[in-house]
């Protein structure tokens, strides 16, 4: 292992080179500058002989002689820095700070790639201090520290990001994903693993793919994501309930456990538990439980698209809601039917204003929100976009007030289609970036899946390959939730720009 990560580093030092002469005799009574002086030819200038000697110390280093190729590099730094070469300087220094990490001496190969990253950045030279940057994340891996290790991989993904240089930055991602994993941040891990393989895909690297695709299937199938704890917790109440026999109470437990698997976008755990919580309801004669959890399953066909057993489910919920009474409910359906009315071609203006005036007259700013993006994408569809707009910004800073994240998220992601429609791409790339921070942070992979779909349709024609990689997560979020179509939709996109 130790061999195999030190040519990794030695491909990041070197580029090709030709055979150099014979292996300089070592002299380890001398200074590397007299070193340097002894072994020089006449007439060969510093810079040769440095090349030469960084050859050298490469071909020790891979057959496993790390003491010869440590002397050796240090007389091959001698040599740079006596010819004023940064560059060459700065590549010596990376690749004994890899070796050191390979002999395990951490400390001191922690202190050589700081040097390292720190000539580079004297020599301006932004690839190199990315290399440096991402070596220190291996050491600090190799060594378990894994908090320092996230936070140097997540510098050297922004560094080779601002470079362009994909296989970097993939790489980059993996390292950073393994830590994540020992943290236990199994989500980031999984994401970062995705977008790792969407690159290496993208760019035909087969070799990275298959390292991505190794890492994504470990962090997927045997980590538990990060709600596991609550999980578990639900699942414990439910039995109590249970064993106490309360089955109004087991009903409350089982919602509280859908809406969660709902929350964190897992919609055949959340269907399951969704209509455990119906029957519980529906055998205790509660109408208003009846209510919220039809409603909670309505929902989750509407979001995977299932718009025949959605509209049954809020049918249903009306009936028990006209039972009952309920404003807030009756305006939550009204928007929903509304919404998926309009994109089968009807006019439903004025159920949603129904729908708003009830939120207004119930203080409930969340639904008024909630009706304010219906209608906004109402009217964008309408060739309105000045008042789409103003109501896509209002509902935003409505649902930020009431501490609604996701729902503000959603609006983001509605204002962002819009402002790609009319043009300003720049704006809506940075509003969607905005709606996938929150998405991300709150497991709504839904949300995540959509934004995702929503930045590779806006940065298509000016950065193709961020398209085609956003593209490609998002087609296989859509598959681990079960949206086939989706999944296919965002695929063909990303294959369109190949």
């Amino acid at each position: 292992m130790k061999r195999i990560s030190f040519a990794l580093a030695g491909a990041l030092a070197l580029s090709a080179c030709g055979d150099s002469g014979d292996q300089a005799r070592k002299d380890t009574q001398a200074t590397p500058e007299a070193a340097v002086a002894a072994n020089t030819p006449k007439g060969a200038s510093a810079e040769s002989r440095g090349q030469q000697l960084l050859r050298e110390a490469e071909r020790a280093a891979n057959v496993g002689r790390d003491l010869e190729a440590r002397q050796t590099y240090e007389r091959a730094l001698a040599a740079f820095r006596s010819d004023g070469d940064r560059t060459s300087e700065g590549r010596t220094l990376l690749a004994m700070g890899s070796l050191d990490r390979a002999m395990g001496q951490g400390e001191r190969g922690r202190q050589v790639l700081g040097q390292a990253e720190a000539v580079f950045a004297a020599a301006g030279d932004a690839r190199g201090q990315a290399d440096a940057t991402f070596a220190l994340g291996e050491l600090e891996r190799a060594q378990f520290n894994n908090e320092r290790a996230r936070e140097v991989f997540d510098l050297a993904v922004e560094r080779y990001h601002a470079l362009q240089d994909w296989g970097g930055e993939a790489r980059s991602l993996l390292g950073r994903a393994d830590s994540e994993r020992r943290l236990g941040l199994i989500l980031a891990a999984r994401r970062d693993a995705a977008r790792a393989l969407a690159i290496f895909t993208t760019t035909g690297d087969a070799a990275g793919a298959t390292l991505a695709r190794r890492t994504q299937d470990e962090v997927t199938g045997n980590y538990p994501d990060d709600f596991e704890a609550e999980r578990v917790e639900h699942r414990n109440q439910i039995l109590a309930t249970q064993q106490a026999g309360e089955p109004i109470a087991e009903a409350q437990e089982q919602l509280e456990f859908a809406r969660l698997e709902h929350r964190t976008w897992r919609p055949l755990q959340a269907r399951e538990v969704y209509g455990k919580a119906l029957v519980l309801y529906r055998e205790a004669r509660d109408v208003l439980g009846q209510i919220y959890a039809t409603i909670g399953l309505a929902d989750l066909e509407r979001g995977v698209e299932r718009h025949e057993a959605s509209r049954a489910l809020y049918a249903d919920a009306q009936m028990l809601i006209r039972e009952l009474g309920d404003p807030q409910a009756e305006a939550h359906v009204l928007i929903a039917l509304a919404e998926m009315n309009a994109l089968a071609g009807a006019d439903s203006r004025q159920a949603l204003q129904q729908a708003l005036e009830m939120n207004r007259t119930a203080r409930n700013q969340i639904g008024e929100a909630m009706a304010q993006i219906a209608l906004g994408r109402i009217e964008q569809r309408g060739g309105n976009p000045m008042l789409a707009e103003r109501n896509f910004r209002a509902a935003h800073d409505m649902l930020i007030q009431n501490d609604d994240e996701v729902g503000a998220a959603d609006a983001l992601l509605a204002l962002a289609s819009l402002l790609r429609e009319t043009g300003r791409g720049e704006e809506a790339a940075d509003t969607l970036v905005r709606a996938r921070v929150v998405f991300e942070a709150t497991g709504y992979r839904l949300g995540e899946a959509r934004t995702l779909k929503g930045l590779g349709d806006t940065l298509r024609t000016t950065q193709p390959i961020e398209a085609q990689v956003n593209y490609r997560i998002a087609a296989y979020l859509f598959d681990t939730m079960g949206m086939a179509a989706r999944s296919a939709e965002a695929e063909a996109a990303a294959n369109s720009l190949r």
